[in-house]
């Protein structure tokens, strides 16, 4: 995936649930149905929404381009406001 494919990826997860669920995202041991269901039952998204943020997000981590999404998300102009300490927190821990 190279930088501007990653950058669409982010685009389709959305900035907010990428740094919301990155921790659901990233445990593998979590069904990918699972986190569907639950951002259809949490944020109210619909199912083909759902599963397009979730595999999206998956495709990010599974190819090791977790962190450099959260400096992408962290340097944006575009971000909600919790958005971006919420990114960097997480660059943080993930960096360790």
């Amino acid at each position: 995936m190279n930088h501007e494919e990653l950058v669409r990826a982010i685009q389709r997860v959305g900035m907010g649930t990428f740094v919301k669920y990155f921790e659901a995202f990233s445990n593998e041991t979590k069904e990918s149905d699972d986190l569907v269901d639950a951002l259809i039952k949490i944020e109210g998204y619909g199912d083909d929404s759902a599963r397009t943020k979730v595999n999206s997000a998956r495709r990010i981590l599974s190819c090791n381009l977790g962190l450099e999404a959260l400096e992408i998300i962290s340097n944006s102009q575009n971000a909600d406001s919790w958005v971006v300490p919420k990114a960097n927190f997480l660059k943080a821990q993930n960096a360790i």
